[in-house]
């Protein structure tokens, strides 16, 4: 059986873990962690602030160190262009970590319980995704996944460019897509988005690279397609991404990786 699980769907991703701790990392997505029922894990922010929380929302590039080592995790990780995730920004903030009440999540306690050791299929897995972000957006009719509704339709053609190939779109021919100049399409996005263009698209590559893990390619030919310089590039920004190394999220034994049909469509690989 696999050490962990991870389910790709279009805007979003879920790492379900027995036991996880990581150091300094920081990553482009809005992650929602959830401990298993009853348990707790612990976060130490970049500037040295400790929380200890069932349930935590931590916003794109706000550096933190985990500690889920006892009782396992689930960290859900929201697209920066998804419209899931400028609800959650909205409501909970861009800048810091907010600890979750523990009654948020209180109701879906057994099914975070069966994703935690694998026993959800792919369908209850996104059940139990719209339904925490439902609970904690505070919004009776959650986005269904990929939702951008609210984004600026030039934001949304820019983002889908780069998620189709991250390496072909530099910023000049991204302006061109969205009909802007260079300087106000580098506004544009980051005040919708929350991060640059230069960051999401490095998001994407990682996303992409992830995807393509499911397909068992040598990880240099992951990382080269992926559009990384190499395969040692690729392991330092998982590193300092994710606190895990290609290598580990790669291999079938310690991780079942499982990929959405319409993440399929929209991060072609």
């Amino acid at each position: 059986m696999s050490d962990a699980h991870l389910h790709l769907w279009e805007d979003r991703f879920l790492y379900a873990t027995h036991a996880i701790a990581s150091g300094l990392t920081a990553r482009a997505s809005g992650t929602v962690l959830i401990a298993p029922p009853g348990r707790s894990f612990t976060l130490v922010s970049g500037h040295g602030e400790r929380v200890q929380a069932s349930a935590a929302w931590v916003p794109p590039l706000v550096a933190r160190r985990l500690d889920a080592s006892r009782w396992g995790l689930l960290s859900l990780n929201i697209d920066p262009a998804a419209l899931n995730h400028r609800l959650l920004a909205k409501r909970l903030g861009s800048n810091r970590i907010h600890v979750l009440a523990p009654d948020i999540l209180a109701p879906l306690a057994q099914p975070c319980e069966g994703a935690v050791h694998g026993q959800l299929d792919a369908i209850q897995l996104q059940t139990l995704c719209d339904e925490a972000l439902r609970r904690i957006v505070g919004s009776a009719a959650p986005p269904a996944p990929g939702g951008t509704r609210n984004l600026d339709p030039r934001v949304c053609r820019v983002a889908a460019a780069i998620r189709r190939d991250p390496q072909a779109c530099p910023l000049p021919a991204l302006a061109e897509i969205a009909g802007l100049s260079a300087d106000r399409l580098t506004h544009l996005f980051r005040e919708q988005a929350g991060l640059s263009v230069t960051r999401y698209a490095l998001w994407a590559k990682i996303r992409r690279a992830i995807q393509q893990m499911r397909e068992g390619a040598p990880l240099t030919q992951v990382a080269l397609a992926g559009g990384f310089s190499d395969s040692a590039h690729m392991s330092r920004t998982f590193q300092s991404c994710f606190g895990l190394a290609p290598c580990f999220l790669a291999d079938p034994r310690r991780v079942q990786l499982s990929v959405d049909d319409a993440a399929t469509r929209a991060w072609p690989t």
